[in-house]
């Protein structure tokens, strides 16, 4: 059978890239810097600094672990935008700074003097008209509760920063994406185009993650503390050329995170250090058959919610499409998975309600160890679903809601990439529960549709206590993967 990589790390199309972005990767070290190796490195080391730039500050978002926690990258990325949100230009930056193998998280104040100098240096690299309007943003990962290793870092930003280096060829950023590796198998890379407001826009995309994979990321806020040693992990970076303005990147971007990268689930650890940063340059060039036309957006002109609803909904659709896409691909490079699961959970009184229920499922260690053993183990699943810790009645609910045992049902149904299936009697689903009862299955037929990598979920509520008469429709999707032996066995291993 291929290996991940040959099957997930995909070439992208350099038509795809957006404009307005150059970007470098180098060998700095840091790990070898902060845990020396008695041998020497490969002659062709992976690369593991990275930098991201443009030529004027464009506008910025991001979202971040609402971890207490919180990484030195993460409260100095997100207090830059929520500076620039205050402003009249909104929040906007020039480059991104990404290295592995040092998180610098739980590393005190050193460790926030050290991420601004980090910032300060390649700010001071780069040419501006204006230093302050220079911002620099981070993403780190790696090892918890070890500074990092200034040294290294300063040596290798010049090369990286140099003008002559920095460029935006499919293949520089392939290597971008490699340095955002830490236990990741393969690079994390996707690109696509997409008509909006008589422009053709790019976005590419890059994560990385495969342990302590449980994100709950929100807008930029933050905090520091503590001492651990751990690995810290998701990290996404979102680059486009579409001429969206700040606000509402920022706004597009918490809504595509609570679809995607926040309905995954490796391990049910929430990191330290988990941020997706978005990039929109507005410079998106006018589509042929649009020149000479009325167009929907003005030269210079940027997307608002207000004021270009229907542009906006778009590039929200897209923005959200694209990190589903994105967010997979580190549940398909779970350590140790072997199995990508999708839950859907559907009858519930409110979005929040079914994401929760899906959540519980999806880091129910039971759960996930039946799966790996392709064991249609209903049981298990039942009781995640009937511990899910629910949100309270909310002031426009008339009456409590609660899951009413009599009238739920679980089934597995294939899954053939070509969406979820939404009829019950799809061929070859598995009906395990109706209406609360178990349904008597063919342990053979149920192995071999759960033997395979792909599988699908559902678990339909039918409106609980209310009912759907009372309007508990909603619906919410969860990817996890199953708990295997090689699991323990990396994160049993603190050299990893």
């Amino acid at each position: 059978m291929a290996t991940k990589a040959e099957r997930f790390a995909k070439p992208i199309n350099p038509a795809h890239l957006p404009q307005g972005f150059a970007v470098a990767a180098t060998y700095a070290g840091i790990k070898n810097a902060i845990s020396p190796s008695p041998s020497k490195p490969p002659a062709n080391p992976k690369p593991d600094l990275a930098l991201i730039t443009t030529a004027v500050p464009v506008a910025a978002a991001g979202t971040f672990t609402k971890n207490a926690f919180k990484a030195a990258p993460v409260v100095l990325s997100s207090n830059l935008l929520l500076q620039g949100a205050s402003s009249s230009n909104g929040s906007r930056a020039k480059s991104v700074l990404v290295n592995s193998g040092c998180a610098n998280a739980v590393t005190g104040m050193g460790g926030y003097e050290d991420a601004s100098r980090c910032a300060t240096l390649v700010s001071e690299l780069l040419p501006a008209e204006n230093q302050e309007d220079n911002k620099t943003l981070l993403l780190s990962t790696g090892v918890i509760g070890v500074p990092l290793p200034m040294g290294a870092i300063q040596d290798a930003l010049p090369r990286i920063a140099d003008k002559d280096i920095l460029n935006s060829s499919e293949q520089s950023w392939w290597e971008v994406a490699r340095a955002f590796m830490t236990t990741d198998t393969f690079p994390k890379l996707r690109a696509k185009t997409f008509n909006l407001g008589g422009r053709k826009c790019g976005i590419v995309g890059i994560d990385k993650g495969a342990g302590m994979i449980h994100p709950a990321m929100t807008g930029p806020q933050g905090t520091t503390g503590g001492n651990r040693q751990l690995h810290a992990t998701l990290l996404g970076l979102v680059c486009t050329d579409a001429p969206i303005s700040p606000e509402a990147l920022q706004s597009a971007l918490e809504h595509a995170m609570a679809r995607s990268f926040n309905c995954i689930s490796v391990d049910g650890d929430m990191s330290t250090n988990d941020t997706v940063i978005a990039l929109a340059s507005g410079l998106a060039p006018i589509l042929p058959d649009a020149e000479g036309g009325e167009l929907a957006l003005e030269p210079g002109e940027e997307i608002t919610e207000q004021g270009h609803p229907q542009e906006y909904a778009q590039f929200v659709e897209e923005l959200t499409t694209f990190c589903k896409e994105l967010s997979h691909l580190i549940v398909r490079d779970g350590e140790g998975a072997e199995k990508f699961v999708e839950i859907d959970v559907r009858g519930a009184p409110t979005y929040e309600h079914a994401h929760r229920i899906a959540s519980s499922i999806s880091t129910s260690a039971l759960v996930k160890c039946a799966l790996h053993g392709s064991d249609a183990n209903w049981g298990r699943i039942l009781c995640a679903v009937g511990y899910a810790d629910l949100p309270s009645a909310g002031s426009g609910q008339q009456k409590k809601w609660e899951i009413d045992p009599l009238k739920v049902n679980v089934q597995f149904l294939p899954r053939s990439g070509q969406g979820l299936p939404d009829d019950a009697a799809v061929p070859g689903s598995l009906v395990v529960l109706k209406d609360g009862a178990p349904v008597g299955v063919d342990e053979a037929e149920a192995a071999k549709l759960l033997e395979k990598e792909d599988i699908f979920l559902r678990v339909d509520l039918q409106g609980g206590s209310w009912g759907p008469a009372e309007g508990a429709k909603e619906s919410a999707t969860y990817w996890t993967c199953d708990l295997s032996k090689e699991y323990v066995a990396i994160n049993g291993d603190y050299r990893t």
